[in-house]
């Protein structure tokens, strides 16, 4: 079985909401065979930012990670940008 690269997009429910700390939760949560390859708070428009997350995971559903990101607090929605088998 191999590995899948993930590029996660995490919006946050609030434009206001300090980014670092939002990034540390959502990265406080991915499970231990998540591996997380990059980190980036990027600007959307508005001064909204939103959070790109590259992940390494063994070739299973995502869903699980994603219900995990989900229910951070102060997560509004999370998008699979890519997905691809490495």
């Amino acid at each position: 079985m191999g590995n899948v690269g993930m590029k996660l997009r995490v919006m946050p429910n609030d434009a206001g909401i300090d980014m670092e700390e939002f990034k540390g939760k959502v990265t406080g949560v991915l499970p231990e065979y998540a591996q997380l390859v990059n980190a980036e708070i990027k600007p959307i428009a508005f001064g909204l930012k939103a959070l790109v997350l590259q992940i390494i995971i063994p070739d299973q559903s995502p869903d699980e990670l994603i219900e995990k990101i989900k229910g951070v607090e102060g997560v509004e929605n999370v998008e699979v940008e890519d997905l691809s088998l490495i």
